[in-house]
C-alpha cells in the first residue's frame, strides 16, 4: 500500500478535532450524520471517484492509480458506513466515553414543543435535482414531457432559428455561430440517441444517426461526451438559453422565449441525466477490466 511520509506538522495527529471532540469523538459523528444522510454521502463520493477515474488528463490514467483510487473509495465507504452504526447505537461503539447530558430548561422545552416554522416554504424536487440520483427516470420523464419529434422538429430548430438571429447574444459574430452549428448537429444525434437508448420501442425514422449508429444509441452518446466535456455543454446550453431568451424581434412559428427556456430545461435533464450514466459505465469499464481483487501499488 501506498504510504506519504510527512513531516512532524502532518504525523498522525488530529489537526481538525477540538479538545471536546478528541474527548468525546462521537460528538463528531452526530454532526456529520446531522448533516448528510448515509445515501447522501455514497452519492458524494461516487460521484468525486467517477470524476476522477474518468478525468481524461488526471493521474488516474494510469491504471495502478486508478486501482488504488477504487480501493480508496471502497474503504472510505465501509469506514462511513461503520461510523454510522456508530451513531446509530447512540454512540456506543467502542468507546465508552459518556455521552454529555442535555438539560431541559422550561425555555427549551418550550421551544420544543412549538410547532416548526416555515413549513410552508417547501416545493417539489426539481426534475434536474434528481439527474445525479436518478438518471433513467429523468431521462424517461423528459421523453414523456415532450415527444422526440417535438424537440427535434420544433423546439430545437427555432430555438437554433432565434439564437443566430438575434443582435445581442454571445453568437453576434460568425465564430460563434459557427462553433455553434457544429454543436448543434452533434446535439440532435446525441437527443435521437438517447431516445433509442431509452425508449422500449425503437422503431423511429432516423433523422440524424445513420443504420450503424442507430443499431448502436450508446456508442453515439459516450462519442459525444468524449468529444465535449461536461462543462462545455452547460456554459454552451446557458448561452444558447441567453440567445433564446433575450431576443428582441419577432419570434418564428409561433416559438417564445417560454419555449426557449422549455427547450434548454429539456435539454440540460438529458444531458445531465445522460453524464451521470455515461460516468457510470466509465467506471464500471475499469473496473471489469481488472483482476478479481483490488490492485493496490507497493
Amino acid at each position: 500500500m501506498k504510504s506519504h511520509h510527512h513531516d512532524s506538522l502532518w504525523s498522525n495527529e488530529t489537526h481538525r478535532l477540538t479538545a471536546a471532540q478528541i474527548a468525546n469523538p462521537n460528538l463528531i459523528l452526530a454532526d456529520f450524520f446531522q448533516s448528510y444522510h448515509l445515501q447522501d454521502v455514497r452519492e458524494i463520493m461516487w460521484r468525486w471517484v467517477t470524476e476522477v477515474v474518468s478525468s481524461p488528463n488526471g493521474q488516474a490514467n494510469d491504471h495502478h492509480e486508478r486501482s488504488n483510487y477504487l480501493f480508496f473509495y471502497e474503504k472510505i465507504e465501509a469506514l462511513v458506513e461503520a461510523a454510522w452504526v456508530i451513531n446509530q447505537k447512540g454512540g456506543k461503539g467502542t468507546s465508552t466515553t459518556r455521552q454529555p447530558t442535555q438539560i431541559v430548561t422550561p425555555e427549551l422545552k418550550e421551544i420544543k414543543l412549538k410547532p416548526v416554522q416555515g413549513t410552508q416554504f417547501t416545493k417539489p424536487v426539481r426534475l434536474i435535482e434528481k439527474a445525479i440520483f436518478q438518471p433513467a427516470e429523468v431521462i424517461a420523464e423528459v421523453f414523456d414531457l415532450t415527444t422526440v419529434d417535438e424537440l427535434q422538429k420544433y423546439l430545437l430548430p427555432n430555438w437554433l432559428r432565434v439564437a443566430v438571429i438575434s443582435a445581442e447574444s454571445p453568437y453576434s459574430d460568425g465564430n460563434g455561430r459557427a462553433i455553434l452549428y457544429e454543436f448543434y448537429d452533434q446535439l440532435l444525434a446525441f437527443v435521437e440517441a438517447l431516445y433509442l437508448n431509452s425508449a422500449t420501442d425503437r422503431h423511429l425514422i432516423l433523422l440524424y444517426l445513420n443504420e450503424e449508429q442507430g443499431a448502436d444509441p450508446a456508442g453515439v452518446i459516450t462519442a459525444f461526451f468524449q468529444q465535449f466535456s461536461i462543462e462545455y455543454i452547460r456554459r454552451e446550453l446557458a448561452d444558447f438559453l441567453e440567445a433564446g431568451i433575450g431576443h428582441d424581434g419577432a419570434y418564428p412559428n409561433g416559438f417564445s422565449p417560454w419555449q426557449a427556456w422549455l427547450a434548454y430545461n429539456h435539454v440540460l435533464c438529458l444531458v445531465e441525466a445522460a453524464y451521470q450514466l455515461y460516468l457510470k459505465q466509465q467506471v464500471l469499464s475499469v473496473v471489469n477490466a481488472m483482476p478479481r481483487e483490488w490492485e493496490v501499488v507497493e
